[in-house]
């Protein structure tokens, strides 16, 4: 008798333990945390994937890595696949385009098909023959709409009035570009407002220089990307003699550009200067040559100070102030275009969105400090994020 009932008791007791198991399986599959569920699901609810052409003039030193940190976070929305793209792709390589960006984010919301990749190394006529083929794209629904890298792509597509959506990031004249665009409202512009000119002025408090140098490319299309006026007026605003040295620095010839940028830097090296800023120089730097690059200057005690690039600091100029890892801009850039897809494009969206404060880091090379001669005060390197004791190039 008590083989049976204990038998009986072993039976009901498995049988309540598997109904246990039933029931918190149930229960957490029910709970399970999805990354941004909330918000997109498994399944887009689009109802079918919208196909995105991505257009480029040329890009700019951190294009790449904003761009595939925007990806990434789209993947974590659940706009695209989830992926892991890396930042060292050549985007103007469609083998590398089609492998690491069609195929690692497809499946979901949008789509970027490698045949409407028109992404060039600065050569405006390539890119503007491309524009009629795009109208035919638009005309024939094939895409749904472009996202724009860069000031000049988007000032292009925004002076065409292309009857189709538009985002438009990595832009440095911002400002600029939203009074071009003004009530057009197929066309988004999501980067700050950060401006070129607020760092001379915080450089200026740095080093009080007595004057200034400033590289400008010769095509003046480009001074969108150097925000040129602005650095102009301040000087202007200050009564700080400036010296610009022009150059061909936006043009597909990689060698003839670094020539000359080794050019102005010598040119200006021999113009009494005590400060050298450096915008965007399309194809100018070698940052594994940097430090030979501008070695004129720092031989002649010349600061060298770079726009937005902790890896210049890195590689051997004096000091930059930089978004770290583009993360702060690409998310803000990644929720808006989620927005905007889920809201017919809506750009009041961006219009009415509180302006994006980016924490910036303060990078500085003590070697070059050194070389230069230039002994920060005490508040500037409490204020300095990354240190460099060693130059990355030769």
């Amino acid at each position: 008798m008590f083989f049976q009932i204990s038998n009986h008791r072993l039976q009901m007791n498995w049988l309540g333990y598997f109904f246990k198991l039933v029931l918190v399986f149930v229960i957490s599959f029910c709970f399970i945390p999805v990354s941004h569920a909330e918000n997109r699901g498994e399944a887009c609810p689009l109802n079918k994937p919208l196909k995105v052409a991505v257009m480029a003039v040329g890009l700019q030193k951190n294009t790449t890595t904003y761009f595939t940190q925007i990806l990434k976070n789209l993947g974590e929305d659940g706009i695209v696949s989830k992926n892991s793209i890396p930042r060292t792709i050549d985007l103007r390589n469609n083998d590398d385009y089609k492998k690491n960006i069609t195929e690692a984010v497809k499946g979901k919301c949008l789509d970027f098909p490698v045949e409407y990749s028109y992404i060039f190394n600065w050569e405006i006529p390539a890119f503007k023959e491309k524009i009629e083929e795009i109208r035919s794209l638009i005309k024939d629904k094939k895409i749904d709409f472009i996202l724009s890298m860069g000031d000049l792509t988007s000032k292009y597509l925004i002076e065409e009035k292309l009857n189709i959506p538009i985002i438009c990031f990595d832009t440095n004249s911002t400002k600029t570009l939203k009074e071009i665009v003004r009530k057009n409202r197929l066309v988004s512009i999501l980067d700050d407002s950060r401006n070129i000119k607020d760092d001379i002025d915080m450089f200026y408090r740095m080093f009080s220089y007595s004057n200034l140098g400033f590289l400008r490319d010769k095509n003046h299309e480009f001074d969108l990307y150097t925000s040129y006026d602005d650095v102009m007026n301040y000087t202007k605003e200050k009564n700080i003699p400036i010296k610009v040295c022009e150059g061909d620095f936006f043009i597909p010839d990689v060698e003839k550009s670094r020539s000359e940028f080794s050019r102005c830097v010598t040119e200006l090296a021999d113009s009494n200067i005590s400060a050298v800023f450096i915008p965007e120089v399309g194809n100018g730097i070698d940052i594994k040559q940097l430090y030979t690059q501008i070695r004129p200057l720092l031989s002649k005690k010349v600061a060298t100070i770079s726009y937005d690039s902790k890896e210049q600091v890195a590689a051997g100029s004096l000091l930059s102030v930089y978004d770290p890892d583009e993360f702060t801009r690409a998310s803000y850039a990644a929720d808006l275009i989620g927005e905007l897809i889920f809201n017919a494009f809506d750009s009041s969206i961006v219009m009415n969105r509180k302006e994006l404060s980016v924490p910036l880091f303060f990078g500085v090379n003590l070697k070059t400090a050194s070389l230069v001669q230039w002994r920060p005060e005490f508040d500037v390197l409490v204020a300095v994020d990354d240190v460099f004791h060693t130059t990355n190039s030769k």
